[in-house]
């Protein structure tokens, strides 16, 4: 009887680590968005958005047309929440890469959070693009601005860190994003 006991074991704990990373991978409604991830001129991380999508997250995607510059962009029109994200993606210790948004902000509260992990459930570092971390956060994406606004950010991977990971996220209004890009460059 303590045999068999025993040789269950491994199964049990097997299943419980995968349960376990399910539970804390924090995308188990997040569906990869096609709409968002058209948006990536540079991608060096090849970084997947995926959008969030339950009951209390309702909007709506628009792909509408830059005339001015002959490119497409994407409208997001939240009713209540908005939640995108990536995985978290590999990187390179003490390589330097530079994120950049193209956006404006019509009517909503839009920010770009972006962090920086150990492990798949440590975090080292987080940032707010273009403003400040803090409960809440607050930035410069969250601006009434009709026109067009680059925010970048450039940034060296410590030692320690394994993984990236963006999100953008919004309570109710309108806003657009027409390029993000990350690319690794020389130095800052």
């Amino acid at each position: 009887m303590k045999k068999q006991l025993l040789s269950l074991l491994p199964v049990v704990l097997i299943l419980s680590i995968i349960l376990t990373l399910f539970l804390f991978s924090g995308c188990e409604n997040y569906n990869s968005s096609e709409e968002l991830n058209m948006l990536f001129g540079d991608n060096d991380l090849n970084i997947e958005f995926k959008v969030l999508e339950d009951k209390e997250h309702i909007y709506e995607l628009t792909i509408s047309p830059d005339d001015v510059e002959n490119k497409d962009y994407l409208l997001i029109d939240v009713e209540n929440n908005f939640s995108a994200s990536s995985d978290r993606t590999s990187i390179t210790p003490d390589k330097v890469y530079k994120l950049s948004v193209t956006m404006k902000n019509e009517s909503a509260d839009p920010l770009i959070l972006y962090s920086f992990w150990e492990s798949f459930l440590k975090e080292t570092r987080n940032f707010t693009l273009a403003g400040e971390n803090g409960n809440p956060p607050n930035s410069a994406t969250q601006s009434i601005n009709k026109d067009w606004v680059t925010h970048e950010e450039t940034f060296r991977v410590q030692e320690n860190e394994k993984f990236f990971m963006i999100r953008v996220c919004s309570n109710e209004g309108v806003f657009s994003i027409k390029s993000i890009s990350i690319e690794e460059i020389d130095d800052i």
